[in-house]
C-alpha cells in the first residue's frame, strides 16, 4: 500500500485515540471517497473501521472488495476471514458458516480458520463439533499454550474432564489466562487448595472481579477467613454492584459469628439482586433470630406478595 495513504490513516486513527473522534472519522469518510479504487487501501480501512466498532462501514467495504474478481487470492482470503469475524458479531451465524466453508473449500489452512469455526459452534451450543476445529488448530500450533487453554475449557464444557486436566498439566501457568482457567477447573473439581493457590497467582497478574471473587471464594471454602474478608472488600472496592460479592461476604462473616454483619450484607445482596425468594427467606430468618422483628415483618410482607401472586397466576 503507497506510504501516503497509510500515513494518511495512521493520523485518522491518532485523531481519533486523541478525542478528536469527530474530525477522525471525517478522515476515514475522506479515505473511503478518494482510495476506493485501490483495494490495499480499502482492505486497510475496512481493518481500521472494524477494529474502532463501526462493524457496518467495514462490512460494507469488505462486501465490495470480494466482489471484486481482480484482488489477489490472499487478500479475497483475508477478507472473507474478517466477514466472518463481523458476521459472528452481528449474530449472524449463516452467513459467518458462508465465509469460513467458502474458504474450507478453497484449502485455507490457517488456524484463524478453525478458531472461527469453533467459535460459530460454540456460540450456538455445539461444543462436540466445536472441540473438533480447536483440536485441529492445536495440532497445528502444540506450542501455543492460549490455544491449549481453551481447547482444555471446551473438554470441560463436554464433560470430558480428563482431556481437560491432561492438557492443563501441560500448561507451565505462565500467562493469565492459564492460572485463570487452571483454577477455574481445580475449583469444579473440589480441589479447592490448588484452585486457592492459582487464583491468588492470578491475581497479581490482574484485579479482575472474577479472579478477585476466586481468591475470596477459594480462601472461604479453605478457612482461610481473614484473607477471604480482605479479598471481598478489595472486589467490592473495585465493582461494587458485583452481586454475588455480598451474598458470599454474609456467608463469611457468619462462618466468623459476626450476625449484625452478615445480614447487613445480605440485605445489599438482596436490594441489588431483586427478588431473589430464597435469600429474602434465609435473610427473615436471619432478622428474626437476631431479635430484629419489625425489620423480619417488612422481608415476610414482600414473600407473602410473592406467594399471593403466584397463586393469582396459577389461576
Amino acid at each position: 500500500m503507497p506510504k501516503k495513504w497509510l500515513r494518511i490513516i495512521e493520523e485518522a486513527v491518532n485523531k481519533i485515540e486523541n478525542d478528536e473522534m469527530e474530525l477522525g472519522l471525517q478522515v476515514l469518510h475522506k479515505i473511503g471517497e478518494h482510495g476506493k479504487e485501490i483495494p490495499e487501501v480499502m482492505f486497510c480501512l475496512a481493518d481500521v473501521w472494524y477494529g474502532l466498532g463501526h462493524n457496518q462501514e467495514a462490512i460494507k467495504i469488505i462486501r465490495d472488495l470480494l466482489a471484486n474478481p481482480t484482488i489477489p487470492k490472499e487478500m479475497d482470503q483475508e477478507a472473507k476471514i474478517m466477514a466472518a469475524e463481523i458476521a459472528l458479531d452481528e449474530a449472524d451465524y449463516d452467513a459467518a458458516h458462508e465465509y469460513l466453508y467458502a474458504l474450507k473449500e478453497e484449502g485455507y489452512e490457517e488456524i484463524q480458520l478453525y478458531l472461527l469455526l469453533a467459535d460459530l459452534y460454540a456460540i450456538q451450543d455445539l461444543e462436540e463439533v466445536a472441540v473438533k476445529y480447536l483440536k485441529i488448530a492445536h495440532e497445528r500450533d502444540p506450542d501455543n499454550e492460549e490455544l491449549r487453554a481453551a481447547l482444555s475449557e471446551m473438554y470441560m464444557k463436554t464433560g470430558e474432564v480428563q482431556e481437560a486436566i491432561n492438557l492443563l498439566d501441560e500448561i507451565s501457568e505462565t500467562t493469565f489466562h492459564a492460572l485463570v482457567l487452571k483454577a477455574r477447573t481445580f475449583a469444579q473439581q473440589g480441589q479447592f487448595e490448588e484452585a486457592y493457590q492459582l487464583y491468588t497467582k492470578a491475581v497479581q497478574y490482574e484485579q479482575l472481579p472474577e479472579v478477585v471473587y476466586g481468591c475470596a471464594l477459594m480462601s472461604f471454602y479453605t478457612d482461610k477467613w481473614e484473607e477471604a474478608e480482605r479479598y471481598i472488600q478489595l472486589l467490592i472496592a473495585i465493582d461494587e454492584e458485583y452481586v454475588i460479592a455480598y451474598l458470599l461476604h454474609s456467608d463469611i462473616l457468619l462462618s466468623q459469628g459476626k450476625t449484625e454483619a452478615a445480614i447487613d450484607a445480605l440485605k445489599k445482596y438482596v436490594d441489588l439482586s431483586g427478588f431473589d425468594v430464597e435469600h429474602i427467606r434465609r435473610l427473615t430468618a436471619l432478622l428474626m433470630q437476631a431479635g430484629r422483628y419489625e425489620e423480619s415483618k417488612e422481608y415476610q410482607k414482600l414473600l407473602e406478595q410473592w406467594d399471593l401472586q403466584e397463586e393469582t397466576n396459577e389461576e
